[in-house]
């Protein structure tokens, strides 16, 4: 409704309240002089409760009338006879009045207080949303959408100085940087016809600047707002720069561990090798069948080294978000056959189940990568399982994904492992010089089945065994692989 037509019919409304109570007074209880200015003095107090002032002088002076036109003799006039009258008359009009402006007053300060609470429930609610954005880019964004909520803007810039980035609430602004920067640099407010700049400050800190259109805020709540955005950029800047140095700090420590495996896990072929060779050079020689022996045992060891050296670059490949897929469509049982063949005489000591149904789909993936994952299952296998058991290996489709599993025959791995076994390093309760193991193989597993899009698990009982998991999507799907690699 159109506030003109709002006030006249509030001033409406008030004016036939007055009427009512002075009809009540005149035609129904045919009161006298001093009940009439009673009933109507009350009346003017409602009125003025819940109206404004010119609503209430309204109320007061079609009181006074109709109290002096009924009720004040002359009665049928607006004319008074006596003093007696005319004061009565003054005195319930200087009591209306006061009682109007203290009416007044008090709802001004009422509307203030309800001001300041909605203001005070805005500014909570921003600040919650800061405390609650996951990441940086998040809560830059999540600060300027919730402004435009809360506040009713309909269009907000954040620049923040400590990275001179502007982030916009729409692409394509009319608000000019320049004014952004020069509000932050010289922290002023600058207002216009629609367009309002404030300082994002905490303290003798600057933390850059906001600029919006669309509404009009009161100076202190600008204030307020401005604080409110620095504490929230504060804490994402701090948040930020712990992250940085817990990255750098497990950067190191990775490093740090991985040379210590290394180093622990090379001295053995590296031992075995020397020893080997200090035969083979020595004097005296060695038989035929010696010299085979001793060449095998190199080629064993050198085969490990290798393979020790390969878990380290892919692993170092995935912390540092190098790992490229070259995809292409391969079949499962391929996958599972360059898996066996590539250790080699270390199966011999089990026996391998293939179990793989003859109408399984193709996946899409990067071949090396994915017979990576399979060696490192089938090694921890070998590992963890007594000589001449039974390492199942099979595969199946479940849900539009292609799973392929290896399962062994140890002694399985409590809830806790579980949890715990694919984090790099983790080596459980088996750990101890009698396996052998960097604790690599999972952790490189795991990366490279989730850079395919699918996943790895594990189910494990303790006393039967474990099997592991990877799930791959079928080469149908190429198209949505190829989507998530641009």
């Amino acid at each position: 409704m159109h506030p003109t037509l709002r006030r006249l019919r509030s001033m409406l409304a008030a004016s036939l309240a007055v009427l009512g109570a002075g009809l009540l007074c005149t035609r129904v209880l045919h009161a006298d002089s001093t009940v009439a200015a009673i009933v109507l003095f009350l009346a003017v107090l409602l009125v003025s409760g819940y109206s404004r002032m010119l609503e209430a002088v309204i109320a007061d002076i079609i009181a006074a009338f109709w109290l002096d036109y009924y009720h004040i003799p002359p009665v049928g006039s607006i004319t008074i006879g006596d003093v007696q009258g005319w004061f009565a008359l003054l005195v319930f009009l200087a009591v209306s009045l006061i009682a109007t402006n203290l009416s007044a007053r008090l709802r001004r300060q009422r509307d203030q207080l309800i001001l300041q609470q909605t203001e005070s429930e805005k500014l909570h609610a921003l600040s919650r949303t800061m405390l609650l954005a996951s990441g940086a880019e998040d809560g830059r964004r999540l600060l300027i959408n919730k402004c435009m909520e809360l506040f009713g803007f309909n269009e907000v810039v954040l620049f923040e100085s400590a990275t001179s980035q502007f982030h916009r609430s729409q692409i394509h602004t009319e608000i000019p940087d320049e004014k952004l920067q020069r509000a932050a640099l010289h922290r002023s407010v600058e207002e216009s016809a629609d367009l309002t700049i404030i300082p994002v400050e905490l303290g003798n800190k600057s933390f850059g600047s906001l600029a919006f259109r669309g509404a009009s805020l009161a100076r202190p709540m600008l204030q307020a707002i401005g604080n409110t955005i620095a504490v929230g950029l504060a804490q994402a800047q701090a948040r930020e720069a712990a992250g940085r140095a817990e990255a750098v700090r497990r950067s190191e420590e990775l490093k740090s561990v991985l040379i210590d495996a290394l180093a622990h896990d090379l001295k053995t072929p590296l031992t075995a090798i020397e020893a080997a060779t200090d035969i083979l050079l020595s004097p005296s020689g060695a038989s035929a069948s010696q010299r085979y022996d001793l060449l095998q045992v190199v080629r064993e060891e050198t085969l490990r080294l290798k393979r020790l050296v390969g878990e380290a670059i892919h692993l170092s490949r995935i912390d540092a978000k190098k790992l490229k897929l070259e995809y292409e469509t391969v079949r499962v049982p391929e996958l599972i056959d360059g898996a066996v063949e590539s250790l080699g005489g270390r199966l011999s000591t089990h026996q391998i189940s293939i179990e793989v149904p003859p109408d399984l789909p193709a996946v899409f993936a990067d071949r090396e990568l994915i017979l990576q994952s399979l060696k490192q299952l089938l090694d921890n296998a070998i590992k963890y399982s007594p000589p001449r058991s039974v390492v199942t290996i099979s595969a199946g489709e479940a849900n539009g994904f292609v799973s392929i599993s290896v399962r062994d025959q140890g002694q399985g791995l409590t809830e806790l492992e579980q949890t715990r076994v694919f984090d790099k390093f983790y080596r459980g309760r088996y750990d101890g010089s009698a396996i052998q193991g960097t604790g690599m193989g999972l952790a490189i597993a795991r990366e490279i089945s989730e850079a395919h899009g699918g996943s790895i698990g594990v189910e494990s009982e303790i006393g039967k065994g474990s099997r592991f998991t990877i799930t791959l999507r079928p080469a149908g799907t190429r198209s949505d692989l190829q989507d998530k690699r641009s």
